[in-house]
């Protein structure tokens, strides 16, 4: 459900780019589902470019080239961490 919000939220106010930020690399269960789901929800908006990005690098690139993010999805561990 958080992923179909984030790309109606994405659609609904002009935005480009949704990004799941996860670290399905390690968590494979739990953040894996997350980013298939995510990966599933992508596919029925076409017009919205998705991307995925360990949360690791998502702090990084956050710091050094913000504007690159439009609308970011996440598990709300995550969110606790950038924000």
């Amino acid at each position: 459900r958080i992923a179909k919000f984030a790309f109606d939220y994405a659609t609904k106010h002009g935005r480009n780019k949704v990004t799941a930020v996860h670290k399905a690399n390690i968590m494979k269960l739990g953040d894996g589902l997350f980013l298939r789901c995510c990966e599933e929800i992508s596919q029925l908006y076409p017009k919205i470019k998705f991307e995925s990005m360990i949360i690791d690098n998502c702090c990084m690139q956050l710091v050094s080239n913000p504007h690159q993010f439009d609308v970011m999805v996440m598990p709300n561990l995550y969110g606790n961490i950038i924000d």
